[in-house]
């Protein structure tokens, strides 16, 4: 049975009441993720998304590793709904340009692994097989910028756990449901990321509660998409993709840095995602009753000698 993993946020294009660079860059602005770049762009970090697949665009150039995968219904590899394609960019998009965009980490690479389908359905089993892919292949992060509040088999939960244990870090979309925290995002295993928009505030659709470990930037958000063209999308699934993109900046300095101990496994994430978030989210200042976890990554304060 094919079920709905994305929701109208996640899809559709807005037009928005701003200028391009602004819808472009505010996110990146906020979390002063520049200052984390003079240092380190994920360099040597592989990145599976798992999602609607990844079409090619100029900003993609290079990005992508090895040869893209599907396992879905679909006919083609290739992303045909435009969805994989704007997450992919938000992670690792390459500048080309003044028009173009420039990811959260642009030196990570992406795995495309093809889990919804064409009208963006899919089911557990395509997904479970993506997570099986991304382990044997070598991924240091696996993005899910997917949910449903339908409980899944326990297979799909072994999988994670399997993913876990080899020290690979699972990200995923909270939800644009307003409500509880979806799945696979309900996890321990899995960092759960809820959206919040430009002024600092948890999106009005972002789902929340104690099971969110990060909230980061899921209105208005500007990247890749499909004929080599743009986009601007809302949803927990642009959020999540800059989560993955913090956390492959995290791995790649950790691992790059003599006198720094290798990021490996979730819970040393959930530490350094502690360490670099601004902790207004600790006291709920921002969402309702401190269901935004550590809060939202910062790089301003960061001390980089560590």
């Amino acid at each position: 049975m094919l079920i709905d993993f994305l929701t109208p946020e996640d899809m559709y294009p807005e037009i928005m009441a701003m200028s391009i660079e602004k819808a472009q860059n505010w996110g990146i602005f906020m979390s002063h993720i520049s200052e984390a770049q003079k240092h380190t762009k994920g360099e040597g970090v592989l990145v599976a998304v798992l999602d609607t697949g990844v079409a090619s665009h100029p900003c993609l150039d290079g990005a992508i590793f090895g040869d893209k995968v599907n396992f879905t219904d679909s006919q083609t590899i290739l992303d045909q709904q435009g969805h994989g394609t704007h997450v992919a960019g938000i992670i690792a998009a390459r500048e080309i340009n003044d028009n173009g965009v420039i990811g959260v980490a642009p030196e990570a690479r992406i795995m495309s692994v093809k889990v919804l389908n064409d009208s963006a359905r899919g089911n557990y089993g395509w997904i479970e097989q993506g997570i099986h892919h991304a382990i044997s292949n070598g991924a240091d992060i696996i993005n899910l910028s997917l949910g449903s509040p339908q409980p899944p088999p326990p297979s799909l939960y072994a999988a994670i756990q399997e993913a876990a244990a080899k020290g690979i870090i699972v990200i995923s979309a909270a939800g644009n449901d307003a409500a509880a925290v979806n799945y696979p995002a309900r996890y321990d295993e899995v960092i759960a990321v809820a959206a919040i928009d430009q002024q600092g505030n948890m999106a009005h659709f972002s789902s929340h509660d104690s099971a969110v470990d990060v909230s980061a930037p899921g209105v208005g958000i500007y990247s890749t998409s499909l004929n080599n063209g743009y986009a601007v999308l809302n949803g927990t699934s642009q959020a999540a993709p800059f989560v993955a993109g913090v956390c492959a900046l995290l791995i790649s300095h950790s691992r790059n840095t003599a006198g720094v101990e290798p990021i490996k496994g979730y819970l040393k994430m959930l530490e350094a995602l502690d360490s670099v978030c601004d902790p207004k989210g600790r006291a709920g200042h921002i969402g309702k009753d401190g269901d935004v976890g550590f809060g939202i990554p910062d790089f301003a304060n960061v001390n980089w000698k560590q």
